[in-house]
């Protein structure tokens, strides 16, 4: 994917590349260019913004980029979570917010000045991120992310939200502590909108609120993949399972039921394990 945002970063605009770089896209282009042609360059490029006013991967009140990724892209890494807080306190007036976030804008602030352009400030300060990270990962060490289960379908819009949504309705009337993540491979601008109106109408809320795509995180964390016909990279010795089901749009209440019944029998072999 293409990612554009303006150049001369400092914090937040090499935070949030390093982000992508390790835990999002695994072959990034990354672009930086005049504030005044992100969005031209964004639309020309069919690039996604980030760090600029009014984009969704942008500051949020007293939120920055760094958090928008992380929810946008359901990073749920307590050690990503620490580190955004000191990426925040870095990036905005808030330089007491954590211990670290001073030293890490006096740090950037040094690296920007001294380097060429904005890749050599990428190379130069990622593996500060990566010690960053490494610490974070240390101080949370005693925090676990629940495990998840990826549903991945094409376009992310339809089959992964229905199982995903299935999943965590059944998962939650066992007990079972583990969660779901509906992306695509080439995901849609939006959800389908019977995928939408066939869960509400069972009382379940279609998520994401708009499709993303499948990210290194995902099929790291993932403790089970299902693939909905895709094909999904995967680390040696692992693979998805495939689930043939027919098209939500072609009816919502055959999809359903099939996604539904092998959902369950998933929950109960996830449940035995446990």
């Amino acid at each position: 994917m293409k990612w554009v945002t303006r150049e001369r970063a400092r914090v937040d605009r090499i935070a949030c590349p390093w982000l992508i770089t390790r835990f999002i896209d695994p072959k990034p282009e990354l672009l930086f260019v005049p504030a005044k042609d992100v969005r031209a360059v964004a639309e020309r490029e069919q690039a996604i913004p980030y760090d600029i006013p009014d984009v969704e991967l942008g500051h949020q009140g007293p939120r920055c980029s760094f958090d928008a990724f992380i929810e946008r892209y359901e990073l749920d890494d307590p050690a990503l979570v620490a580190l955004a807080a000191i990426v925040r306190g870095a990036d905005t007036d808030d330089r007491t917010l954590t211990p670290e976030s001073s030293g890490l804008y006096a740090a950037a602030t040094g690296f920007q000045a001294t380097s060429r352009d904005d890749f050599d400030n990428m190379a130069r300060q990622f593996p500060l991120y990566d010690a960053l990270y490494e610490y974070a990962r240390l101080q949370t060490a005693s925090v676990s992310p629940r495990p998840r289960v990826l549903f991945v379908c094409l376009h992310g819009a339809a089959k992964s939200v229905v199982a995903a949504a299935h999943f965590r309705r059944l998962a939650a009337a066992r007990g079972l502590p583990i969660d779901a993540v509906a992306t695509g491979v080439e995901p849609d601008a939006v959800l389908a909108p019977t995928a939408v109106d066939g869960l509400a109408g069972e009382g379940l809320a279609a998520s994401p609120a708009r499709p993303r795509p499948v990210t290194l995180y995902d099929l790291g964390r993932a403790t089970r993949v299902v693939s909905f016909g895709c094909e999904v990279s995967l680390d040696r010795g692992r693979s998805a399972d495939q689930w043939d089901v027919p098209a939500v749009g072609d009816g919502y209440r055959a999809a359903r039921d099939q996604i539904a019944a092998r959902v369950e029998r998933l929950v109960s072999e996830l449940a035995a394990e446990a």
